[in-house]
């Protein structure tokens, strides 16, 4: 492992050698450089060994902010336009976006020009010192909203029910499968949320802007209609079409990119591991799914995949530090569980930071309780802290389409999953109590790992859902920021220099293909959590826009 290291290091320091010396070579180095910020941003960049700055994409946002950083540093830059194209990022990754943009501002001139602005795109372009827009430019800065789609009534008219039994009134996962409208505990945690995303986005726009959060928020309630009002009422400093702003001193990011300058790394130095968690947890193997469903679709994070990672780091005598990085709603409580023992377990021997992305909620929010420090957006869906069980109930639908399931067990609890009929009255008792435990479990682990009493984080948890920036207030999270600040912190916890090198632990995702001549084995494959009796998970089908 510590050989592994020395070689990527050797490797990187190859490639930025000849990078820089390919720097210095004569030519005319650009005055201006456009950006285009486009795209969805990951968090991490696939792991590659040689240094990546000649390509003109920017497709992760560990590889925007590295470029910005060596943009900063250029003495011959003047300014850098980012043309503002379809930017298609959750509150999370907007708040990275928009940090490194602030950080590139603070030492160049930088304009955002756009001809369509929502919130999340004015949000990042808020960021640059100055923002141009045409006159014909579209605008949706009209304010944050909350949706959900309830399916009850829709799946009754089929025979099809959905029974669930959470443990707390705020843990509404399932809750668009069984009931009509939203329950009042759903609705004052949303209003609250709401409330926190929108106190983020007026302060931190005013803050950039050089007004108050009181206006921002007016801007929001006048609904911006035109470029004209929007530079009236100070959204933008200028009206102006692109062949004004740019001309021949600007240059694409590629064409500058030759000039730039990487930092050599020490070939000795120790480094940060980072270790990715995404999408919902699950027993086994990390997986991606065709299906584009909340409990059966896109990315899954298995256990058994993120405990080999984190051993892998743990393991490597190179690294320092762990960082591990979580944008999850959750899923399985055992998943989550053996993921969090790892975590427990390894910040014995080095440190452990954890940062939160778009998500890190119920099980999300779970396997990083006992990292050294927890790092969350302002924006971040976090908390959750409930248990759910429930199963569809099939029996009108069966009788109207004509099935008949008899079944035959050995022992009274034995077809409790079947979905021939509802919890009997001992059932429910049974799967009460064992909601209870793993929700004990739950509030022991935040408890021990958060420093809080076990009373305090049953006030703040029982399934409610809380804002990156109110779960700081209530000691859920230590700290505002992004992967570039959780990686920071976990370099001074490892007493590392700030430009200490860090790694990707890779954990890859097969495609699952399973054998289709068995129905079960298809739908175990695609659907793992509905093998689980317990989950930890916050509403899947939660729209933010």
């Amino acid at each position: 492992m510590k050989e592994n290291a020395r070689l990527q290091n050797a490797l990187y320091n190859l490639g930025a050698g000849l990078q820089n010396l390919a720097a210095d070579l004569p030519g005319e180095r650009p005055r201006f450089v456009v950006i285009e910020l486009t795209g969805r941003y990951p968090a991490r960049a696939l792991q590659r060994k040689l240094p990546e700055l000649l390509t003109p994409r920017t497709d992760s946002l560990e590889e925007f902010e590295t470029k910005l950083a060596a943009l900063a540093q250029a003495e011959w830059l003047e300014g850098v336009v980012f043309r503002l194209g379809e930017l298609q990022v959750n509150l999370a990754t907007a708040y990275a976006l928009r940090r490194a943009i602030a950080r590139l501002s603070e030492q160049k001139t930088t304009w955002a020009f756009g001809t369509s602005f929502d919130m999340r795109s004015y949000y990042v372009a808020s960021a640059a010192r100055e923002i141009v827009a045409p006159e014909s430019a579209e605008w949706n800065v009209l304010g944050l909203a909350l949706s959900q789609t309830y399916l009850r009534d829709a799946l009754e008219r089929y025979g099809i029910r959905f029974e669930k039994i959470a443990v707390r009134e705020y843990k509404t996962a399932m809750d668009t499968l069984t009931e009509s409208q939203m329950t009042p505990y759903q609705r004052e945690q949303l209003e609250a949320l709401l409330r926190s995303l929108d106190r983020t986005f007026c302060q931190e726009v005013a803050a950039s802007r050089n007004t108050t959060p009181e206006t921002v928020h007016g801007w929001l309630e006048a609904g911006v209609t035109s470029s004209a009002q929007a530079r009236e009422l100070g959204l933008i400093d200028r009206i102006g079409y692109e062949d004004v702003l740019l001309d021949k001193q600007h240059h694409p990011l590629a064409q500058a990119a030759r000039f730039l300058k990487l930092p050599l790394r020490d070939a000795a130095a120790r480094r940060v591991a980072v270790v990715s968690l995404e999408g919902n947890i699950i027993v086994g193997k990390s997986r991606r799914s065709p299906l584009p469903l909340p409990l059966f679709g896109g990315a899954q994070a298995g256990s058994e995949t993120l405990v080999r990672a984190l051993r892998r780091a743990e393991r490597d005598e190179s690294t320092a530090a762990v960082v591990l990085y979580v944008d999850s709603g959750g899923g399985s409580a055992l998943a989550s569980d053996l993921i969090w023992r790892e975590v427990a377990r390894i910040r014995v021997r080095k440190p452990v930071v954890a940062v939160m992305g778009a998500l890190a909620a119920s099980g999300g929010y779970y396997v990083l309780t006992h990292a050294h420090k927890v790092i969350a957006a302002p924006g971040t869906l976090t908390g959750s802290i409930g248990v759910i069980l429930g199963k569809a109930i099939l029996e009108e639908f069966d009788r109207k389409y004509g099935f008949n399931r008899e079944i035959l067990k050995s022992a009274p609890f034995a077809d409790i999953t079947a979905s021939s009929a509802p919890f009997s009255p001992q059932e429910r008792a049974l799967l009460e109590r064992m909601a209870t435990e793993v929700y004990e479990r739950f509030t022991a682990r935040v408890a021990e790992g958060r420093g809080l009493s076990r009373q305090r984080v049953d006030e703040i948890g029982r399934g409610r859902v809380w804002s990156g920036a109110d779960a700081l207030e209530l000691g859920l999270v230590d700290e505002i920021g992004d992967l570039e600040v959780g990686i920071a912190r976990a370099r001074e916890l490892a007493g590392l220099p700030a430009n200490a090198p860090t790694w990707n632990v890779e954990a890859p995702r097969t495609l699952v293909l399973p054998d289709t001549s068995e129905p079960q084995a298809v739908l175990n494959y695609l659907a793992p959590l509905l093998r689980e009796r317990a989950l930890l998970m916050m509403p899947g089908d939660l729209q933010v826009y």
